[in-house]
């Protein structure tokens, strides 16, 4: 076998990263949308982040990104921890996560030797895929006026707060004051994006979703929130669906998503996804915004 050879990927190596993550494209949007969208280089900016890569004879065999809000992704077969320590190291951020196949986050965490006590949430998730020509849609709903939109700038104060509350429930992070700038950040750079998503009843806004990651036919699905008083009405759905039809009529073809959700997981399943593999998160006990 092939020796491998650790280092950090650097501008020109793209199309051997990219050509790699296409044959995990299912678990790697994260990685393949960065990629696409914020290079090799690394400034601290959004969507950026330093790329450790392992090479067998010109060929990448796995990768692990520290991304500038903290957070490692991983698409890493064989040396999951190596590549995670490398890239944490040339950033010298906190480490706040790690998201990729549950197998490898599993391996990294043991490898880095954190231990249990820094573990906030361990997360085994589902994920899930969907071709767009096999979207169910969500059959009508009364007689209420419900429409699916892009958020814009105009409902960030209600926005700030929703995702707030989405990241206390779904994510894992702290009720601290850091987590809620982290959420301000991660909701106005969707919107600023044009990847976020609001469901209408009536001309009020009752749930949102995003376009987590996106290469050219396939997006991502997550930071799906119905906030409390709105639930049981298969309002989730319904943002999903739209937002999957608006991607629709821009060339998407496919659709991923993760949850550990039994809830959510029906919903998904009702909207045709099917599950394919097993996905992980875990985080930890960090400040986010350090």
């Amino acid at each position: 076998m092939a020796d491998i050879t650790i280092r950090l990927a650097h501008p020109g190596d793209e199309g051997l990263l990219d050509a790699f993550l296409a044959q995990h494209a299912d678990s790697s949007l994260y990685l393949r949308s960065f990629l696409a969208r914020g290079g090799l280089v690394d400034e601290g900016q959004s969507l950026q982040g330093t790329y450790a890569i392992a090479l067998s004879d010109d060929h990448i065999m796995g990768v692990a990104m520290h991304s500038w809000h903290n957070v490692v992704f991983l698409q890493a077969p064989g040396s999951p921890a190596e590549l995670a320590r490398v890239a944490i190291e040339a950033t010298g951020r906190p480490l706040l996560a790690l998201l990729g196949p549950l197998s490898q986050v599993e391996l990294a965490h043991a490898g880095l030797g954190l231990g249990e006590q820094a573990v906030q949430k361990r997360s085994p998730e589902d994920l899930f895929v969907l071709s767009l020509s096999d979207l169910i849609a969500p059959g009508p709903l009364g007689a209420s006026a419900i429409a699916c939109r892009r958020a814009e700038s105009r409902d960030l104060a209600l926005l700030r707060e929703w995702r707030f509350s989405y990241d206390l429930e779904c994510t894992g992070l702290p009720d601290a004051d850091t987590t809620r700038s982290l959420s301000a950040l991660m909701i106005e750079g969707h919107v600023e994006r044009r990847e976020a998503f609001l469901l209408e009843v009536e001309g009020m806004p009752v749930s949102l979703c995003t376009h987590t990651a996106r290469v050219s036919d396939t997006v991502q699905i997550g930071g799906v929130w119905t906030p409390p008083e709105w639930r049981g009405r298969g309002y989730a759905r319904r943002v999903v669906a739209g937002a999957l039809e608006l991607a629709g009529q821009e060339g998407v073809t496919r659709a991923v998503l993760f949850t550990e959700s039994p809830a959510a997981r029906r919903c998904y399943e009702a909207l045709g996804f099917q599950r394919v593999a097993d996905y992980g998160t875990i985080i930890f006990v960090s400040d986010p915004a350090s």
